[in-house]
């Protein structure tokens, strides 16, 4: 198994995190759901499989310590990317309604946790930090009840029948942290533990990426295919859209395996790594700066000239959002060194 220097991370996960939110970016910027229907089938999925792919069971802690842990992992980077974007949003103009009561609502919003109803509208992608944090500690209690395969497996189903349950019948239901997409959200998570927890028993479907690879491929373009005309929109867990339950689960299935299997076949990747390393931010902070970006471009440049050449604006898209994020995320961090060894310097 390939790893790299930054504290023995594996090399694959960290590249198909990054082709994750390289599909974030690009299903964000398509602008109806016939463009956008095959990433979304899958691309918000994976990011919970990921995250289960790298979960370790918090055996020797009590429920407070775990909680504890993942709200510093998860909850307060949450808050603190909710109050910079919507302040960047607010200074931008994008913010929305910025009368007094619409700023309230907005700051409930954050403390709610949930995506819906207006919250979080003017970065709502940050619905999955609060829900993954649920998902998080969902799961480690689950794993602290059984080890046993069996019985994880009979559970994540019972999650995952629970979950498209509220989205059938329920659909209004919206409760704090997006606790109703967790349902779902579990049911991957999960299973990408259990698929790091017997790697060993999936060595011989290893030996097969190309083969495996083409197959995912091709099974997720089908379902997500047949999923969208059968139910007439694009899946969005956020709003609790699965379309039909079977289809649903066999397009983000296909999906996972095959950035997973393409990840593996890649293997090692500096620019995909990089953006695994650094996916929390650039999901944090594309979707305020895509807006941005989109008002200037609409200002400067010519219509008719966006509109020949409108099929590269994406992609164009894409490439600023990560140039700006991460430039910027390396001049503070290069300032904020400097200043500690300021810091440290004594005159004597």
């Amino acid at each position: 198994m390939n790893t790299n220097i930054f504290n023995h991370r594996v090399s694959w996960i960290d590249i198909c995190r990054g082709v994750a939110i390289i599909l974030v970016l690009y299903g964000h910027l398509f602008n109806t759901d016939k463009e956008r229907y095959l990433i979304y089938a899958f691309h918000m999925p994976l990011f919970f499989f990921i995250s289960g792919l790298v979960f370790k069971p918090p055996t020797q802690q009590s429920l407070l310590q775990i909680t504890k842990k993942y709200s510093k992992q998860l909850l307060i980077p949450y808050v603190i990317f909710a109050l910079l974007t919507y302040l960047f949003a607010f200074v931008s103009h994008t913010a929305g309604d910025i009368s007094f009561p619409g700023i309230l609502y907005q700051l409930f919003g954050i403390l709610y946790g949930n995506g819906n109803n207006g919250m979080l509208g003017y970065n709502v992608v940050l619905w999955f930090l609060p829900c993954l944090f649920i998902t998080k500690l969902t799961f480690a209690i689950l794993t602290r009840i059984t080890s046993k395969t069996i019985q994880l497996i009979s559970a994540l189903i019972l999650s995952a029948v629970s979950g498209a349950l509220v989205s059938y019948f329920l659909p209004w239901v919206k409760l704090p942290l997006g606790f109703e997409i967790a349902l779902i959200g579990i049911t991957f998570f999960g299973a990408g533990y259990l698929v790091m927890s017997n790697k060993e028993r999936l060595l011989f479907i290893a030996n097969q990426k190309i083969l495996l690879a083409v197959t995912a491929i091709l099974l997720t373009i089908l379902a997500a295919k047949l999923n969208y005309h059968i139910s007439g929109y694009q899946v969005d867990l956020r709003i609790g859209h699965i379309g039909n339950f079977f289809l649903f689960y066999i397009a983000s299935f296909a999906g996972i395996i095959s950035c997973m299997t393409v990840s593996k076949i890649i293997a090692t990747n500096a620019f995909f790594e990089y953006l695994g390393r650094h996916s929390m931010v650039l999901f944090a902070w594309h979707n305020i700066l895509f807006v941005d970006l989109e008002n200037i471009i609409n200002t400067v440049f010519d219509h008719s000239l966006i509109n020949t050449i409108n099929f590269l604006m994406p992609t164009f898209y894409v490439c600023c959002a990560i140039s700006i994020i991460l430039i910027t995320r390396i001049v503070l961090t290069k300032l904020s060194v400097a200043y500690r060894l300021t810091n440290r310097i004594k005159i004597v």
